[in-house]
């Protein structure tokens, strides 16, 4: 399965996982691709995209060592993490698409048995049925929708003294 790769940074680490940022290239100013690309539209709204990467018992290669990953990943250290390819766009239609067919449908069918008041009530019962939907079907499918870790970045040490981290976390 293809991966799409992106450079992130860790900003916390907990117990069962990390928190990563997206880094933005120094080349994005003079990418002929820019507009197309997500990392420079979401730089452009000045809003940074926060992961969560999971450990999952996941081992990591360090030297001639295996370590864990929990082991592995410090607060400010560059990796580069993957998604399926299609893992954005399915999982964005699972938890827009189904509640939002859910209402429609239930609008539908509320109509033909009572009327407008039959419509409202059977849309809202339909959407909420289909928010349990998603919510399940997004459960089910949780590992192939997150990032996975894919390696470390060659000199990943950077100078985060001006920059605000998370240090701990409730998750």
């Amino acid at each position: 399965m293809s991966m799409i790769e992106e450079q992130v940074v860790v900003t916390a680490t907990t117990e069962h996982g990390a928190w990563i940022e997206g880094v933005q290239q120094s080349a994005c100013g003079s990418c002929s691709a820019k507009a197309g690309c997500g990392q420079h539209t979401m730089s452009q709204l000045g809003k940074k995209v926060t992961l969560w990467l999971p450990f999952d018992n996941a081992n990591v290669q360090a030297g001639e060592d295996v370590v864990s990953l929990k082991d592995f990943l410090r607060v400010g250290q560059q990796v580069v993490v993957g998604l399926p390819e299609g893992a954005i766009l399915q999982s964005t239609l699972v938890l827009y698409g189904v509640p939002l067919i859910a209402l429609v449908l239930g609008a539908i069918v509320g109509h033909s048995v009572g009327g407008e008041v039959g419509s409202i009530l059977t849309s809202v019962v339909a959407m909420l049925v289909g928010f349990k939907v998603a919510g399940r079907m997004s459960e089910n499918n949780k590992r192939q929708w997150q990032p996975q870790f894919l390696r470390d970045c060659p000199s990943s040490a950077l100078d985060l003294s001006q920059v605000d981290l998370i240090h701990t976390s409730k998750y």
